[in-house]
């Protein structure tokens, strides 16, 4: 059994973890301040204001650490100072909250000696940084690489330097142990075959020049973008909900394994996903000509300005978000392997009965500890089940808590990796 661990033990391994990353030991405050932050902020993540759960960022440091910040453009991120300083507490906090909403703003906070604190004005980001984080990298303006803390639901809460995570613990316990499979080898390989169609029907429609070209990977890390944007859209809403992967052989015929709620006609409405791919890739290679690139990688596609392709991102953003909705209906959101919508509000049938799982010790699973099935819960449970008939098939479950396990047939063993992005 994993025990409780305690605001000190967090304010620690914070510590320690923050000065491993390479970040600057002097934007934190002394131990027992950085004990007093993550209590305040774990007991305001308890409470409520008007029947809704307290979500809220604050970024700690005093006025005069932001000036670099204090005199930009007020499109940029801007200060706002208060008149009258506030009480650093939970009940503050909470009145507060909604005034700097979680993806606008943070209430910017000063520790002073003897660990108390106060609450001195916002920080306003705009709301541009969520998408950016969210598909893995952030390359708009930066935040400082102060302290900051969010709460992202009940005891649930992330510390961070700037938009760089370091450290997330949920219910009293640190997450620490788990990986990020979209590093991983087997994962992107199973999506290869869409990939390469998307390359090839590109080049059938001559629209590469052959002065320039994609970059192995752009497909995918755009792919990955788009579902790292979902996973946290499902994880911070604290619903849970399940997305599975079904080889498109499967795909046409799922009568035997899932009963949907909502099934989609299988149309072009319905591959979404590539049109847009296809368009993404189409005028990314045209401004890779007037830029006079030779490969276009994710970087390159991220520092690109156009209106056209900035059309195209805000589409695929508006598609990640339309997914994380699909996902909050009771059931599994089922897609093909070309990211095809199949149906959504899906029951897992069959009748096998999983009674044991792998727990994978590393990316590519080639050492895992045997645990019994039964530790999960029920999405968890009807994801092995699916996945232990239908072997190609691939389950990604996320916890009200915001866990998130990926459960796949990997080594010839039903395997699951806890998900730590």
């Amino acid at each position: 059994m994993t025990l409780s661990t305690y605001p000190s033990d967090i304010a620690k391994a914070l510590r320690s973890r923050w000065i491993e990353g390479g970040h600057s030991e002097h934007l934190l405050p002394d131990d027992s301040s950085l004990t007093m932050i993550l209590d305040t902020m774990y007991q305001a993540s308890l409470l409520r204001e008007e029947g809704e759960p307290v979500r809220c960022r604050i970024i700690v440091g005093a006025p005069s650490s932001f000036s670099a910040i204090s005199n930009l453009d007020p499109e940029d991120v801007h200060l706002l100072q208060f008149e009258k300083l506030s009480e650093f507490s939970p009940d503050d906090i909470r009145k507060l909250a909604a005034a700097a909403g979680f993806y606008r703003a943070m209430l910017a906070i000063q520790v002073h000696p003897k660990t108390s604190a106060t609450i001195w004005g916002m920080v306003v980001t705009g709301t541009a940084w969520v998408n950016q984080v969210e598909s893995g990298k952030f390359t708009g303006r930066p935040l400082p690489e102060n302290l900051i803390v969010q709460i992202l639901g009940p005891g649930h809460l992330v510390a961070s330097s700037g938009y760089t995570r370091v450290l997330e613990c949920s219910g009293g316990k640190l997450l620490t142990d788990g990986f990020d499979p979209f590093r991983s080898k087997w994962l992107p390989s199973q999506f290869a075959a869409i990939r390469l169609s998307l390359l090839a029907e590109l080049e059938s429609e001559a629209i590469e020049s052959p002065s320039v070209r994609l970059c192995d990977a752009f497909v995918k890390d755009i792919a990955q973008s788009v579902v790292r944007r979902v996973l946290s859209l499902v994880r911070t809403r604290a619903h849970g909900g399940m997305l599975v992967y079904l080889p498109d052989e499967i795909a046409c015929n799922t009568e035997n394994w899932i009963r949907f709620r909502v099934r989609f006609q299988p149309d072009e409405s319905s591959k979404r996903f590539r049109l847009l791919m296809l368009k993404v890739m189409q005028r990314a290679l045209e401004i890779g000509v007037l830029q006079g690139l030779s490969i276009i990688t994710w970087e390159d596609f991220q520092k690109m300005q156009d209106n056209v392709l900035s059309h195209l991102k805000a589409s695929l953003i508006e598609f990640a978000h339309f997914l994380a909705d699909l996902m909050s209906v009771d059931g599994s959101l089922v897609l093909n392997r070309s990211f095809g919508l199949i149906g959504f509000g899906g029951e897992i049938m069959g009748d096998s009965h999983v009674t044991s799982i792998d727990r994978a010790l590393d990316l590519e699973a080639e050492q895992s500890v045997p645990e019994s099935a039964e530790s999960g819960g029920t999405r968890h449970r009807s994801a092995y089940r699916l996945v232990s008939g239908i072997p190609d098939a691939i389950a990604v479950v996320v916890s009200q808590d915001g866990g998130v396990r990926f459960v796949a047939n990997r080594n010839g063993k039903l395997t699951y990796w806890p998900y730590l992005p």
